[in-house]
């Protein structure tokens, strides 16, 4: 089953009056380009940061501000421009989805491809469907799951780096297809793939040019390098996502976690904390998210307020998961009917 044709009908759905999930599906021009703009101006002050104390240890702290605003809020755009429900208009959503990916490392004809895929097998593990968007698959290895929230981590992790978006890029440049694409994306799509990866390989090529015309590293360390440094904060998001639920069970209240999230992250992850609702319905606005929690929540499971507490939970599941690769936390969820 490829991108379009993704059939959540059989699986669980919580109980919404008709009306309201139409008027909680309304995407909005207006405020996506307010939360762009504010995005924007926030990435321009941290990146004058960067520019002013440059040359001096100072430079370590802003660059870490600025990689991490970057990276996670140029993801989570990246990833709500990509369900088309950012900005109700159309044109705009595909911009900067392209512009987005770029910038992300996230080519943007495999994931287009394979994130629909993500919705269709949410945490699946049979090989002709496999997740490929699963951060934690089983058993676990917990030391390389901690190394995902360390500044460099990915570059540590030399397991995981081979199978970086980055690095994936480059191999799709020379024609080399990896598994995920084998697997979840139509075949006359993959040469669109090949010439969309020589692009973004250009285009990296174009900036590391600019860096040594320029004499300065900057345009490669704040155009090129923020997902290997800025990975900190989408990775403490983007891993309670489904780490340590169960996987091949066609209920997302057991497969996917929501979290409370403090509002700077809540801003820089778009929201995705409500990510039991977005999976149920995958076409509802970033925006309205919190909205749609607040009239579905009797029948999901109660949130983890915080990072600090879904990682008390999270952390020892990862430990117990790399001895027994069929332990799972067991959600308790409200005994509810479907639509």
């Amino acid at each position: 089953m490829f991108a379009g044709e993704v059939d959540l009908n059989t699986w669980y759905k919580p109980k919404i009056d008709k009306k309201t999930l139409k008027e909680l599906s309304k995407r909005s021009d207006s405020k996506g380009l307010i939360d762009i703009s504010v995005f924007i101006v926030a990435l321009l002050l941290s990146g004058y940061l960067c520019v002013v104390s440059w040359g001096t240890l100072w430079s370590i702290p802003a660059l870490l501000l600025y990689g991490n605003i970057f990276y996670c809020k140029i993801i989570s755009i990246q990833h709500e421009t990509n369900h088309e429900t950012y900005f109700k208009t159309r044109a705009l959503n595909k911009f900067f989805y392209h512009i987005t990916s770029l910038l992300g490392g996230f080519e943007a004809v495999r994931w287009k491809w394979s994130h629909f895929h993500h919705h269709t097998y949410t945490i699946f593990t049979h090989e002709e469907v496999y997740d490929y968007e699963n951060n934690s698959p089983k058993p676990t290895e917990p030391i390389r799951f901690l190394l995902n929230f360390l500044p460099l981590g990915p570059l540590i992790n030399i397991q995981k780096i081979r199978h970086f978006t980055h690095f994936e890029i480059i191999k799709h440049s020379f024609g080399i297809i990896t598994p995920v694409v084998k697997i979840t994306v139509p075949e006359k799509e993959i040469k669109k793939i090949i010439n969309s990866s020589r692009l973004y390989v250009g285009f990296w090529l174009i900036i590391i040019a600019s860096s040594i015309l320029f004499k300065t590293w900057l345009p490669i360390i704040m155009l090129i390098l923020p997902p290997f440094y800025g990975n900190t904060i989408l990775m403490i998001c983007g891993m309670t996502q489904h780490a340590g639920l169960a996987d091949n069970v066609k209920d997302h209240r057991k497969s996917t976690r929501t979290v409370i999230l403090n509002p700077f992250f809540s801003f820089l992850y778009s929201n995705m904390e409500y990510h039991i609702e977005h999976h149920i319905f995958p076409k509802i606005p970033c925006h309205n998210l919190k909205a749609f929690h607040q009239v579905v929540k009797d029948q999901m499971p109660t949130p983890r307020k915080g990072v600090i507490n879904a990682y008390k939970e999270i952390i020892p599941a990862i430990f117990k998961q790399a001895k027994d690769k069929n332990y799972y936390l067991n959600i308790e969820v409200p005994s509810t009917n479907q639509l």
